[in-house]
């Protein structure tokens, strides 16, 4: 949008400025669009990166004409082995329940790239940060980018999230199934696009969240899922942890298609390169915890798992 601002007219989605998270950041069309503009800003040209991650990742620093060094990480998602002290690493903050982890790595590697794109709500460690708030909110696309050199100037500016806002309207009306064919097809249009500054209907739609409750609700959610499931287990979360699903451990093979079969979807996380990926994509259950659902729900979650 150019020249003047209109005034009068049809109505467009309500925005009621909320307050933004991260809004010292670079606001990016997406988080592997944000990871681009911290490979770009710190110079990297060799990233360690994990096996168990998302392949758009690799995608991502394959765009930026970086080399990768994979590294596997054990069951408790920290790397197997040491790692050069000096070079550029890329850690995930998983499941939103790892900032204890990532502060230790941070205090260990001084190149530490996190990846927060399961972490909406943790405050940047390390060099650079970078989130993904659609995994957290109904939104068409966006990222962040938190690299201490926050301008965004020189990308074109977003103005396509419309065409990728459909399966957000179609689920309220038709339930999730109608509209995953749409969530996929708008998920695969960010492959390969150019960074862009964030659209205005992103901005407008995250200044539509009420951070607050999600944040809170999660947070009574995940406390629910861990006393029922796993009361000997004690997470230790970091200060500002918000996880973003519980990961439940399991050695039942066919749980995650019963629970799919129950219309509780969990995803699976993710197809890898290598066996401690598919190991752990197989044993950990991402059970959903977000705002848009109570305690009743997450009784329904866990009725369902110790129903033999």
């Amino acid at each position: 949008m150019s020249g003047k601002k209109e005034i009068g007219g049809y109505f467009s989605i309500e925005c009621f400025h909320t307050p933004l998270y991260h809004s010292n950041g670079v606001m990016l069309n997406s988080g592997r669009n944000a990871l681009r503009h911290i490979l770009r800003t710190c110079g990297v040209d060799t990233l360690y990166v994990p096996f168990y991650t998302c392949p758009v990742v690799w995608e991502a620093v394959q765009l930026e004409k970086c080399r990768i060094i994979f590294y596997r990480v054990n069951d408790d998602l920290l790397p197997e082995s040491d790692l050069p002290h000096d070079a550029f690493i890329l850690y995930n903050n998983y499941f939103g329940v790892s900032g204890k982890k990532v502060e230790a790595m941070a205090a260990r590697y001084p190149n530490l790239i996190v990846d927060n794109a399961q972490s909406f709500y943790s405050a940047p460690r390390g060099l650079a940060a970078f989130y993904s708030p659609r995994k957290f909110f109904g939104l068409p696309d966006g990222g962040i980018a938190l690299c201490g050199k926050n301008t965004a100037e020189n990308y074109p500016l977003d103005t396509m999230s419309h065409t990728r806002a459909s399966h957000l309207l179609i689920r309220p009306d038709l339930g999730a199934p109608a509209g995953y064919a749409q969530f996929s097809e708008n998920d695969d249009s960010l492959c390969g696009a150019d960074i862009l500054q964030m659209s205005p209907l992103t901005l407008a739609m995250m200044g539509n969240i009420d951070y607050d409750t999600a944040k809170q609700r999660r947070l009574e959610n995940f406390r629910y899922l861990n006393e029922k499931l796993e009361p000997e287990k004690l997470w230790d979360l970091a200060e500002d942890d918000v996880p973003m699903v519980y990961p439940y451990k399991t050695d039942d093979p066919e749980l995650r298609k019963k629970l799919i079969s129950e219309k509780i979807f969990v995803a699976a996380y993710w197809p890898g390169m290598d066996s401690c990926c598919e190991h752990l994509r197989q044993s950990v259950l991402p059970l959903p915890l977000d705002q848009r659902y109570d305690l009743d729900d997450m009784k329904r979650i866990v009725d369902n798992i110790k129903e033999k």
